[in-house]
């Protein structure tokens, strides 16, 4: 269903009136056009007939234990305009009220009755006729006409009602002057708030964004967004009959299509930053809308938290994308992780500390746990610390702030989150800000792997040279790991460099010793696999695998090629590596055993080559030979 209003926002529309005789109103006629039947005044004698007219639904609320005949629309009526002798009486008040369009109509009725509930019970019969024209759009506009009687039922008259008008009825409506009560007007600004409230109840149970306010434009800080001008009901009736728009129509119909395309932008751009936190605290969305957003996410994830919209003014940005895990970035530094009923602060104290105090007080967590922030590692010479106070918010440019982000990427890391006031890493249970310069770190403990990524960023982009600050488990910490890495560690405190306890240098020394030892193990194992292969490879008929094999290992080399025939080394082929690693001892054996046999193969051949000859001589003289024993 189009509309001009943003999606924040429902149609409110409340009108109050009065019928008067001396404007030739009649009660009478009016019920009857409101609740499209047929009734006869009979004071004037005269029938109104509306029974061609549309109205939805039609009904009469009456206090408890009401006289039957408050239920007969026209005996009702007729009573009360019998009440009234004065040519110039008030017969009876109208409160005509928008429905709003994201109300399914099953709900319709249920609200028109919550409105008319205070009515009810200050003593009015009141008769509501549900309606819902198309306006000139074609669009649905349901609203509904209560008609409440002015005088409280009284059996003792003729008429059934008192001889004296309803104070309590009046006193919702009108104030100042005679009626007291404050300045004119004030009794039905109070109304129209109190039917916005009843509004938005029956908006929010019905799972819609938006909300109603009885504020005009200027006084919720609109400015920008111009009231249209009146077109009144005959105006629009010739519209609708002609199809044609005069210069008024035209010109509302022109601010209608600007707000609906603008909605549309905005729409857009709360996607945009919903998605995109770090947008949405850069830039923010449009300065009418950006406070509504970021309540509304906050009042969506968090239905019991009272204030939505006061919190919302100190938040830099919520990001709601992962719905196991909410984050909040406050104005003044502070970060808030929602996971499930489990929050987490950390940052500078201020508003997150409260919110999550709010939070804590409304049942929407089971445990809030502080992370400090107490350890920090820079680059050698920055001098940050000296620079800035420690309750100074930091605050990056945004294209550094991207630029640091990036590389945390390109070096694997993925849980990033990009703030004003730096870039935030999370590993476990710890949160690593980096502001360029400065690594700090928030957790309860600095990790083996935090600690590690703070390293890594020394050597990438410090030139690995690095101070530490914080307590000393953490600097040990780092030590270690920058020892490891081949990076300089300085002493904040003193400027010089840091020296670990003995304790802590043993630790790494017999660490590194285990860490080569196991290295040299690993790439026994790796070069026990590539002789696997060449192994294999020499079986498949591959002469390179073949020759590279022999310069590495002979036995095994004459093992494939003096020990295996063809239909062993196919078989052999379709081993698996695993088995070749584990059986390279027995095909060494086998091949230094062929290489054996094929040496005494070759000392003996020469000495056969002598027994087995025939000399050419003994040939010339015919002398008898026995050519059986030449081998073939």
């Amino acid at each position: 269903m189009q509309t001009s209003l943003p999606d924040t926002d429902a149609l409110f529309h409340v009108t109050a009136k009065v019928f008067q005789r001396s404007q030739g109103r009649s009660a009478v006629a009016a019920s009857a056009y409101r609740s499209a039947s047929r009734l006869t005044d009979e004071r004037i004698g005269e029938t109104f007939d509306y029974t061609k007219k549309d109205a939805r639904e039609a009904f009469i609320l009456a206090p408890a234990g009401a006289p039957a005949w408050t239920r007969d629309r026209g005996e009702l009526w007729n009573r009360v305009e019998a009440g009234e002798r004065r040519k110039d009486a008030q017969v009876a008040r109208e409160i005509e009220v928008s429905i709003p369009r994201d109300l399914p109509e099953s709900e319709w009725r249920a609200f028109a009755e919550s409105v008319c509930e205070k009515y009810v019970a200050a003593g009015a019969v009141v008769d509501v006729g549900v309606h819902c024209p198309a306006d000139v759009y074609g669009q649905p506009q349901p609203h509904f006409h209560a008609m409440i009687t002015l005088r409280a039922l009284d059996a003792s008259t003729p008429s059934g009602f008192s001889k004296t008008k309803n104070a309590e009825i009046n006193a919702i409506f009108t104030s100042g002057g005679r009626h007291g009560g404050g300045e004119r007007g004030d009794a039905l600004t109070a109304e129209r708030e109190r039917v916005a409230a009843v509004m938005n109840a029956f908006l929010e149970r019905a799972g819609s964004t938006r909300r109603a306010s009885h504020l005009s434009n200027v006084d919720r800080g609109l400015v920008d967004r111009d009231p249209e001008p009146t077109m009144g009901l005959e105006r629009v009736a010739v519209l609708k009959k002609r199809g044609k728009h005069d210069r008024r129509t035209r010109l509302v119909d022109g601010m209608r299509t600007t707000r609906i395309k603008e909605t549309e932008l905005t729409k857009l751009e709360e996607k945009i930053m919903e998605a995109n936190p770090t947008r949405q605290a850069r830039q923010g969305i449009r300065p009418r809308s950006k406070a509504d957003f970021k309540a509304r996410l906050l009042s969506t994830r968090f239905p019991d938290l009272l204030d939505a919209a006061g919190w919302s003014q100190h938040l830099h940005f919520v990001d709601t994308s992962n719905p196991a895990l909410v984050k909040l970035a406050t104005r003044d530094g502070g970060h808030i992780e929602i996971a499930g009923r489990r929050v987490k602060v950390y940052g500078q104290r201020g508003h997150a500390d409260a919110l999550a105090a709010a939070l804590d007080a409304a049942g929407d967590a089971d445990e809030v746990e502080r992370l400090e922030e107490l350890k920090s590692i820079q680059r050698k010479g920055s001098g940050l610390r000296q620079r800035r106070k420690r309750d100074e918010v930091p605050s990056l440019p945004a294209d550094k702030v991207e630029s640091l982000a990036d590389r945390w990427r390109s070096r694997g890391y993925t849980q990033i989150q990009e703030c004003p006031d730096g870039v935030f890493v999370t590993i476990g249970r710890c949160r690593i800000q980096d502001l360029g310069d400065e690594l700090r770190i928030h957790g309860p403990a600095a990790s083996e792997a935090a600690v590690r990524a703070m390293v890594e960023k020394a050597v990438a982009e410090w030139r690995s040279e690095i101070e530490v600050f914080g307590d000393k488990a953490f600097k040990d910490a780092a030590w270690v790991e920058a020892q490891r890495q081949g990076v300089t560690v300085y002493d904040q405190a003193t400027g010089e460099l840091y020296r670990p306890s003995e304790d802590v240098r043993k630790v790494f020394e017999a660490d590194r010793s285990r860490t080569r030892a196991e290295g040299d193990e690993m790439n026994a194992i790796r070069n026990q696999k590539a002789i696997a292969a060449l192994v294999l490879g020499a079986a498949a008929g591959d002469a390179a695998a073949l020759t590279r094999l022999d310069s590495n290992d002979h036995e095994l080399a004459d093992f494939v090629a003096l020990h295996l025939d063809d239909e062993q080394r196919g078989k052999l082929v379709g081993r698996p590596e695993a088995e070749v690693v584990a059986a390279l001892p027995e095909f060494r054996r086998f091949g230094k055993s062929a290489r054996e046999k094929e040496h005494e193969k070759r000392k003996m051949a020469p000495e056969r080559e002598a027994a087995f000859s025939i000399d050419p001589e003994d040939l010339a003289e015919g002398r008898d030979h026995d050519l059986a024993r030449v081998p073939r």
